[in-house]
């Protein structure tokens, strides 16, 4: 194919950097992503990823095919999802630690990151302290486990009296990781892109608009709402006791999005701060965070989109 060695000239003699964004079973889209990479014979040279972005990327990172960690999403079906997401007895999260590390240590074995073929960096998020925590030694499935626990889904991970939860909080799309890791070409894959849901008229009265030449500005707005999302133990006792209730299902999409604007505000700065060679962002919009009984369609989404925007480099 002509334009596949086209494509072969971007990555001559380049150091490859590929990000992988947070997103729940959205990042199933990125198994596709990668997929088609390696049908164009693209080195991966580093990794680094939030949430999902995290756990596919640190499966391909210890020596895993492609194949192996597709043929693994595709025997994720309903029934196996409402057993891994059933609620536990934690206080802190609805899903024990125990139950996900299982669950990581039956695909990843027991690793540390240092000994991995591909050099690769997990994001977390210290909730107590808001700041980034990087994972590129140690244990991988602790850093894992680490960089999934959605709040109010999973249990956090206590390590050295940090309290840590999903890395999508602080950075979704961890370009600017890549770029310290070494990376002089950056592949970013986007799995919560804006553009995939409906338009919705703007507010003129509006005054959240981020001014790209001042990101600071943006800190003290996206506090005041992961601040809005801190719920005491007691509120998640009482959500649990009423998950039968009509409301719950309304109460956690609102949480879900709240979260979700978020992140998309900070992948839109670090996007414009940190300028990916590459943005791919499958269209995911319909999937929702916890669908991975639905692996053949995201992949397949992948896929289809990793191809339409490299065939056009």
């Amino acid at each position: 194919m002509e334009w596949k060695n086209e494509l072969m000239k971007h990555f001559k003699k380049k150091k490859v950097g590929l990000v992988l964004g947070s997103g729940g079973a959205k990042g199933l889209s990125h198994i596709g992503v990668i997929k088609f990479l390696e049908e164009m014979d693209v080195k991966i040279d580093f990794i680094t990823g939030s949430s999902i972005g995290a756990l596919i990327g640190g499966a391909y990172a210890i020596g895993l095919s492609i194949k192996e960690i597709e043929d693994t999403a595709l025997k994720t079906d309903l029934t196996s999802t409402a057993k891994l997401f059933s609620p536990g007895f934690g206080k802190s999260g609805l899903v024990t630690g125990s139950k996900v590390q299982d669950f990581l240590t039956s695909i990843l074995g027991n690793k540390n990151i240092e000994d991995l073929k591909i050099p690769f960096t997990a994001i977390a998020t210290d909730i107590i302290t808001g700041e980034e925590i990087r994972f590129n030694k140690g244990n991988l499935v602790e850093a894992i486990r680490a960089s999934i626990s959605i709040p109010i889904v999973f249990q956090p991970v206590i390590r050295n009296n940090i309290v840590l939860v999903d890395g999508g909080l602080v950075n979704p799309v961890p370009i600017n990781v890549a770029r310290e890791m070494g990376a002089d070409f950056i592949i970013a894959v986007n799995i919560l892109s804006s553009k995939n849901k409906p338009e919705s008229k703007p507010d003129k009265k509006s005054n959240n608009k981020i001014n790209l030449e001042k990101p600071l500005e943006i800190i003290p707005v996206l506090q005041r709402k992961l601040e809005d999302l801190i719920i005491e133990n007691k509120c998640i006792t009482n959500f649990r006791k009423q998950k039968e209730k009509e409301d719950l299902p309304g109460m956690k999409k609102i949480l879900n999005r709240s979260v979700q604007i978020i992140q998309e505000r900070l992948i839109k700065l670090s996007v414009e701060l940190y300028k990916p060679d590459v943005l791919i962002e499958p269209e995911v919009g319909n999937i929702n965070i916890f669908d991975f009984y639905k692996a053949e369609e995201i992949i397949e989404k992948g896929y289809k989109s990793a191809k339409e925007v490299l065939k056009e480099k």
